[in-house]
């Protein structure tokens, strides 16, 4: 990850930058910008891992937006960036904001922030959730374990909410349509009689955001995508569809704006693919935190060109990647535990 400014490499091309911050490792997180064609953005299909190329990797405790602003600025000329994707951390849309770049928020994120926005203090949404983790809390290891919901994240609560609704159309259909459920499952059940309305009104709900998610995931958006996803939501059938339906105006008209009748990508699946596998990689490691192993996200990535892969690595010395692991990252929590060890026993030593 060097010094890009100038290169002829983004000569002559606009790119736009996915950014995300993983899940803390340890006490560090790691800020992955990638870089991918504007044009090929355009295109109304997902991008895959082939289409991106590694802008920033870096590793700190903590990234503030000026951070990260100086961080994109060292590696590509700004006049060279479309547009930038993330979810709405205030780090992230802060640098952006900084560098002047044009921002458009991750449809995950953002479908999770309308939710939440509609759902969050609604009382039978409460009654519901709570109902269904107090199942879980009681009944997963016994003799009606199968009646027992899904897990629920703590994290990102509001991101997938549709297993647990979709359960409840389920439980709601076998306790007014079968003599499958025992008397003790129809007790504990029974509390879905006064949510039935709520649940299968937010299912559909849920229903139709997933089914908008996937189309611009996989088409991208444009206005005509945006159309045919409002029209989902044509036949208004409670309050709660219709709050849904306006909020979803409000991203729609934003995405609309900055697109300027382009397609544009407004997601950052791609990112977090990234991560997901860097971390099924690196399980075993026992670091407990992120050190140069990180490197490898960059060979997940761009084409397979055997050939330039081998004259890269032949090319690259041992002092090159150490000279980058003293800039880009720092001391895992494996090996500050280890210093603190190595003191305590040199001090327990000489006072004995």
């Amino acid at each position: 990850m060097g010094n890009f400014r100038g290169a002829v490499f983004y000569n002559d091309a606009k790119w736009v930058l996915i950014a995300d911050e993983s899940v803390q490792f340890g006490n560090k997180k790691l800020l992955f910008i990638s870089a991918v064609p504007a044009i090929r953005c355009s295109e109304c299909k997902p991008l895959s891992y082939t289409d991106l190329t590694p802008l920033v990797l870096q590793v700190s405790a903590s990234w503030k937006s000026a951070d990260i602003a100086s961080a994109i600025s060292q590696h590509i000329d700004l006049e060279q960036i479309a547009y930038c994707i993330s979810d709405n951390g205030n780090n992230l849309t802060g640098a952006f904001k900084l560098l002047g770049c044009k921002h458009i928020s991750d449809i995950n994120h953002k479908f999770s922030w309308i939710v939440q926005s509609v759902f969050g203090n609604e009382s039978c949404f409460e009654h519901y959730t709570k109902s269904l983790s107090s199942l879980r809390a009681k009944w997963s290891v016994s003799k009606i374990a199968r009646i027992v919901p899904p897990n629920q994240r703590i994290m990102s609560r509001f991101m997938n909410l549709k297993p647990l609704f979709e359960w409840g159309v389920k439980m709601i259909h076998l306790l007014e349509n079968s003599n499958e459920l025992t008397e003790k499952e129809l007790e504990e059940l029974s509390f879905l009689h006064s949510c039935r309305s709520f649940v299968f009104d937010t299912y559909q709900i849920l229903i139709r955001l997933n089914e908008i998610q996937k189309l611009f995931k996989n088409e991208g958006f444009n206005d005509k995508n945006a159309q045919q996803a409002l029209s989902l939501f044509s036949e208004v059938k409670s309050n709660n569809w219709l709050k849904i339906k306006e909020l979803l105006l409000v991203y729609f008209a934003d995405l609309s704006s900055k697109a300027k009748g382009e397609t544009i990508c407004c997601s950052s699946d791609i990112l977090e693919s990234c991560f997901g596998k860097y971390k099924e990689i690196v399980k075993g490691n026992k670091s407990v935190g992120i050190s140069d192993l990180c490197l490898c996200i960059a060979t997940m990535l761009g084409k397979n060109d055997r050939a330039k892969t081998k004259q890269t690595m032949e090319s690259v010395s041992i002092e090159q990647i150490k000279d980058w692991k003293k800039k880009n990252t720092s001391k895992t929590l494996f090996a500050e535990k280890q210093n603190m060890n190595k003191k305590i026993e040199r001090n327990w030593i000489f006072k004995k």
